[in-house]
């Protein structure tokens, strides 16, 4: 018998721990790869080159590897939302929020009527019409990177139908006048207030950016639940980097005490 897979939003909604990575190219086989040994797959409109186009061929290899997709907008607009979710997303991620009303213009874009405003179309998130219907009530995330999103995070994560807080950590550093490599006092304790705010509604709270994993868990402190460890780019450039660099270090050795290297 086949095991019954928890969704994507319980599993949050439950304070569940949960991984994932960014995806930032248009390669299915790199996606389902990701989706092997990830929760969940964030497929990156706002950052890169991939387009609205991209979504539905990503978001079938992660299902292939049993990871949920979560699409990160580029910005608030509740109509490329639901064509996010219309390609077959589980959930959004929308950046740079920093409003209560923003947040709940986000939701009722996700939302069928009478509960939101988002249109009705029997494609892939509604399983074709043919199919088990997706999920109508996605995950929505908001991504906290500015000040006066820290000032109005409460609020925001107040909203019904917001998931959950993430701290866009790259973003937010630079706002607070930081350096987004070597994270501030100030950064860490504006983390700590996004953790908090979260924690107050409810609800998860989740952090986005650095791809060196001790330092992912260092920012989390145990408190967030929802941890993106950098992004597909940046992982294999950091591999290679690191990789490479080993390999010359060794070549350089050899040559070093005298060695023949052959070339």
């Amino acid at each position: 018998m086949t095991a019954v897979q928890i969704p994507f939003g319980s599993r949050l909604r439950a304070h569940e721990r949960l991984i994932g990575t960014v995806v930032t190219l248009p390669d299915v086989g790199l996606a389902e790869l990701s989706s092997c040994l990830a929760d969940f797959v964030w497929v990156d409109l706002e950052h890169g080159a991939l387009g609205p186009a991209d979504v539905q061929p990503l978001a079938i290899a992660a299902r292939a590897g049993a990871a949920a997709t979560l699409v990160r907008l580029s910005g608030s607009d509740p109509a490329a939302a639901g064509r996010a979710l219309d390609a077959g997303a589980d959930g959004v991620v929308v950046p740079r929020v920093e409003s209560a009303a923003e947040a709940a213009r986000v939701v009722d874009g996700l939302r069928y009527p009478p509960n939101g405003s988002r249109g009705f179309a029997l494609r892939r998130g509604a399983g074709y019409g043919v199919g088990e219907q997706a999920s109508t009530d996605p995950v929505c995330m908001v991504q906290v990177e500015s000040e006066a999103a820290l000032r109005e995070a409460g609020a925001i994560a107040a909203v019904d139908g917001v998931d959950a807080l993430v701290v866009g950590c790259a973003d937010l550093a630079l706002a607070l006048g930081a350096d987004p490599r070597s994270p501030s006092p100030r950064l860490r304790d504006a983390i700590a207030h996004v953790q908090q705010a979260a924690e107050a509604a409810d609800i998860a709270s989740g952090l986005a950016g650095p791809d060196d994993p001790d330092l992912l868990l260092d920012l989390a402190r145990g408190r967030s639940t929802l941890l993106v460890l950098g992004a597909d780019v940046r992982i294999f450039a950091r591999a290679l980097d690191a990789g490479l660099g080993r390999v010359r270090q060794a070549l350089d050795d050899l040559e070093r005490k005298g060695t023949r290297v052959c070339t």
